[in-house]
């Protein structure tokens, strides 16, 4: 007699048709298969025999007598652990606790993989490996485990940022935090503050750049540097903090949230980002290199102001500089002072 294996649901998993979750977690099982085995009781729900389109509930406890064989349970999954997940940590964790977690990323490390399959130790690859690693309950969690954290949902990325651009990506550890945190910043209700190092300076001290971007695609439909002056509307405020030389420091908040946004607005009015070969001058940036001794573009998602995404109280997360920003910004005749001040006296080592 095969033995019996069991899930208990939780806020993961729960408000969910019984069929659906089992579709997800039995991802190599025909729809019709799991149907039958519903109906044969082959899989209960509490013990006894339910529908497909229940609505499981936190605590249901979900029986399998058959199909619970290994080669059945997340196949993608399970191959996955049979190699490991990323043991890189190239990020920095800036706060942590049970719905959200917030890191510091690096650049040169990507969110995700691409579309062409492209990127290993990712950061999302990165963070899920951090997570699971983590003790529930005073026991070691291990990528085989079977329904942990959950059987069907992963730790998932609330926004992006690009390969070379640093700083705060907020990660949902639940499924309920990871749709409040993407209504959030889908509603504007999450205020994103950027920290970059431009070339020239900008009109006033503090202004609007409201432009729309057009998304320009090459022959194979893939994504290449976007356009300012047409398509979808974009708005970035700015505040200028300093300038020295050939080089202003300001501060960004990206109102909406479109591709490429703030690289793109800044080379539409002229003083693009400092290291920014795809919308800046390489000529430019190759003496900014030499002189600042900077091997990436200077653009930092440095502070982030929310309510909690569960407890609707306020939220405040700083993801200090990278070495190598400071360094430049050092180099460039800058001080701390001309930080704004929740980045003062605040930088990765």
């Amino acid at each position: 007699m095969p033995a019996t294996r069991t899930v208990t649901i939780t806020e993961n998993e729960a408000n969910q048709r019984l069929d659906r979750f089992l579709r997800k977690l039995l991802d190599d099982v025909s729809l019709s298969a799991i149907y039958r085995l519903v109906r044969t009781r082959a899989i209960t729900v509490n013990g006894g025999k339910s529908r497909p389109e229940h609505r499981l509930n936190i605590g249901d406890v979900v029986s399998f007598a058959q199909a619970a064989e290994e080669r059945h349970l997340q196949p993608k999954l399970r191959k996955r652990a049979d190699v490991g997940f990323s043991r890189r940590r190239d990020f920095k964790v800036v706060f942590e606790d049970d719905a959200i977690v917030a890191v510091n990323k690096p650049a040169g490390v990507l969110v995700h993989a691409g579309d062409r399959g492209e990127g290993r130790d990712t950061l999302i690859d990165q963070v899920t490996s951090y997570l699971l690693e983590k003790p529930i309950g005073g026991e070691a969690t291990n990528l085989k485990d079977f329904v942990r954290p959950s059987p069907t949902f992963s730790p998932g990325l609330a926004h992006r940022l690009d390969r070379e651009t640093s700083g705060l990506v907020l990660i949902g550890k639940t499924l309920p935090a990871i749709q409040k945190l993407t209504d959030a910043i889908k509603h504007r209700r999450i205020e994103k503050l950027y920290v970059a190092l431009i070339f020239g300076g900008l009109d006033r001290r503090e202004g609007t750049i409201d432009v729309p971007i057009a998304r320009q695609e090459d022959s194979q439909g893939r994504r290449r540097k976007v356009e300012a002056g047409e398509g979808r509307r974009a708005v970035t405020r700015y505040r200028v903090l300093a300038q020295r030389g050939p080089y202003s420091l300001v501060e960004l908040e990206l109102v909406t949230g479109r591709t490429h946004q703030l690289r793109a607005h800044l080379a539409h009015v002229g003083s693009p980002i400092v290291g920014d070969d795809e919308y800046g001058s390489r000529e430019k940036n190759r003496h900014a290199r030499e002189k600042l001794r900077l091997k990436r573009q200077f653009l930092h998602a440095a502070r982030v102001t929310m309510e909690h995404p569960l407890t609707g109280g306020p939220l405040e997360i700083v993801a200090p500089l990278w070495p190598e920003l400071s360094q430049a910004l050092s180099l460039a005749g800058f001080s701390t002072d001309d930080l704004p001040s929740y980045l003062r006296g605040k930088h990765e080592t």
